[in-house]
């Protein structure tokens, strides 16, 4: 695993021996993997893992001490995917809220200060971060089966959880905005409608925006898309403050998958008011 992220960070894809380090890791990885729960509520080792693992997120840094407990809390789930082959190592990671009703942008499900609820009475649950822990995996997927698997344990324990959704950065849209001929210094008037389009344009037959690739690639529907969401600078520079919400539906999935590799990813009623008749 340090070997082939070493290689990835410096080597050109067709290396020999990252495509034989590759070839190693799929046979050694070849049996499913399993689900495992993360939680401060543990013995001493699995909580040094999940505070390890609090300090490696990238997507949503924690901030301090009470951010950190508050997604640990009770309406929280956090899960990793683990391998036989590679012990009680964490090969992907998936940080969920449970909540009512769909969320409008970060500060739905990243308020410390906001009261928890009892998990039972949630209808939805928010995928708001997810990622490879081992650099020496990228490229090897792992994020369908956490999703999947994870989706399946809410719904098990959780069966009032009618929805399941990300809440998602849009790391692209500026710079195909820009691309587009847009101004840099103020987001264009119609922003929304913009949004749509860039998540719903392809290249090569995939979506252009690598976060729209792997959910909707994964069988996901593009439900919509959120002025405001994330008004940091991060999301600011990356998307004018845009995220959105994929929805991931057990029954849906493989027909979504199938859809988008024809040309036609599938949306949600909003975002296709949002794109030209």
């Amino acid at each position: 695993l340090e070997r082939r992220a070493e290689l990835l960070s410096r080597a050109p894809r067709n290396d020999p021996e990252l495509l034989e380090l590759t070839d190693a890791l799929e046979t050694l990885l070849a049996d499913p993997p399993s689900l495992r729960r993360v939680t401060l509520d543990a013995s001493p080792d699995r909580q040094a893992e999940a505070r390890r693992l609090a300090a490696m997120e990238p997507v949503n840094p924690v901030a301090d001490e009470a951010d950190l407990r508050d997604r640990f809390d009770a309406d929280r789930r956090v899960f990793v995917l683990v391998h036989d082959a590679l012990g009680d190592l964490p090969a992907n990671i998936v940080w969920v809220a449970l909540r009512k009703g769909l969320p409008d942008g970060l500060a739905d499900v990243l308020d410390p200060t906001a009261p928890s609820i009892d998990p039972h009475s949630a209808d939805t649950a928010v995928f708001y971060s997810i990622w490879n822990v081992q650099p020496g995996l990228a490229g090897m997927g792992g994020g369908r089966e956490l999703i999947e698997l994870a989706s399946a344990a809410i719904a098990a324990e959780f069966p009032g959880i009618s929805t399941q959704v990300t809440l998602s950065p849009i790391p692209g849209f500026r710079r195909w905005l820009s691309a587009e001929g847009f101004a840099e210094g103020s987001p264009p008037g119609d922003l929304e409608s913009l949004c749509a389009r860039y998540l719903c344009a392809q290249s090569g037959g995939r979506p252009k925006d690598p976060v729209a690739r792997f959910h909707m690639g994964n069988g996901a529907r593009l439900l919509r898309v959120l002025s405001g969401a994330d008004p940091s600078e991060r999301g600011l520079s990356r998307a004018w403050g845009m995220m959105a919400n994929y929805r991931y539906e057990p029954e849906d999935r493989a027909a979504n998958r199938a859809a988008l590799a024809v040309g036609s990813p599938a949306i949600g009623d909003e975002v296709r008011r949002l794109l030209p008749a």
